[in-house]
């Protein structure tokens, strides 16, 4: 037999048993070898290494790691020998084989987590479903500054094997959008917000449909082209959001109205100028007109109040200041920044 036939034995049999060592055969390999290790010193009559469990183990581990710092070593003829014989070679092997599982481990984790095979455990979080390679950047950006930690959020992607996202954006890897079974690793069921932008606005319509039976409390966004198929899911789901392309009316608003795009732009940055955001009253506030509180918003926040939504009436755009507001009902308004620290008492007196 030559030296390449024997080569491949060799190879073979590593690939077979060694590397085929799973977690738990490795612990009761490093506890035989411990357990192995304390009886041979301690039957050569070492006990400097075997009385003290603390030194036992640091001499166990010195030694398998190759380090050897000598302060601890047996100085009997028959401890060195089973050292020479056991507690090295053993010892090295072992070690080299714990750093290559562990080495493994990780990295299987971090490419699970980086390929979206791995379940989930959020709760009150946002989903993301589809990959825009034009949009959904953008707007991944725009969540993240938004909530500020407050929610994950997660992107869900049929096409791409990794994550396109830094590692602070969940990312989960399906077959298909509507298998239930898939998309629970997303934990769609626990979510607080779906966005579903898709390609082709089929799919989309599809998958909004399916997302809206699966998680029925979820606040649903679907973006779509063609406004026949926006109508119609906003007919089956009237609480979705449905997002059509707004560029070509933004084009004949710019030619009526100079700076039009600009405005419309600026609306919806997140990055500077003025920003449009919203603020739910809460249950504890009394009725209140929109003019008792038109003024100190501007005074103590610098916002403007733009629109509203009732429970009565729907949205509504420049409202009337006699309109009256209650609690669950949902105000529009222009800030530098999101207003977080509201004194409802004092802008309603």
């Amino acid at each position: 037999m030559d030296m390449h036939a024997i080569l491949k034995v060799i190879n073979n049999l590593i690939n077979k048993h060694f590397m085929a060592i799973n977690m738990y055969t490795l612990m009761f390999l490093l506890i035989s070898y411990a357990l192995l290790s304390w009886l041979g010193l301690s039957y050569a009559n070492e006990p400097q290494l075997t009385d003290n469990l603390s030194s036992f183990f640091y001499y166990i581990v010195t030694t398998s790691s190759t380090v050897g710092y000598g302060d601890l070593s047996p100085t009997t003829d028959y401890g060195r020998l089973f050292s020479a014989l056991f507690i090295i070679p053993c010892g090295v092997g072992l070690f080299a084989l714990s750093v290559g599982r562990a080495a493994v481990f990780f990295t299987d984790f971090w490419r699970t987590n980086r390929r979206g095979r791995r379940n989930l455990n959020l709760e009150n979080h946002i989903i993301v479903i589809g990959i825009n390679s034009g949009r959904t950047p953008h707007l991944v950006q725009m969540l993240r500054r938004e909530e500020q930690g407050r929610r994950e959020v997660v992107v869900v992607s049929c096409e791409y094997e990794e994550s396109p996202f830094d590692s602070d954006i969940h990312f989960v890897r399906v077959n298909s959008f509507t298998d239930a079974v898939e998309m629970e690793r997303s934990n769609l069921s626990k979510a607080s917000a779906v966005i579903v932008d898709t390609d082709l606005d089929d799919v989309t319509l599809t998958v909004s449909l399916f997302v809206a039976e699966q998680n029925s409390e979820a606040h649903l966004v679907a973006h779509f082209e063609d406004p026949i198929k926006r109508d119609l899911l906003h007919k089956y789901c009237p609480n979705s959001e449905c997002i059509s392309s707004l560029s070509t009316e933004l084009v004949a608003k710019s030619v009526m109205d100079k700076g039009s795009s600009f405005i419309h732009s600026e609306l919806v940055s997140a990055h500077e100028g003025q920003t449009q955001y919203s603020i739910e009253i809460p249950s504890e506030i009394t009725p209140f007109t929109i003019e008792s509180v038109y003024t100190p918003f501007k005074k103590q926040y610098e916002a403007i109040i733009i629109a509203i939504q009732t429970n009565n009436e729907g949205c509504k755009i420049n409202p009337s200041l006699e309109t009256i507001l209650s609690p669950g009902d949902v105000i529009y308004y222009i800030a530098d920044e999101r207003i977080t620290d509201l004194n409802w008492d004092k802008i309603t007196n």
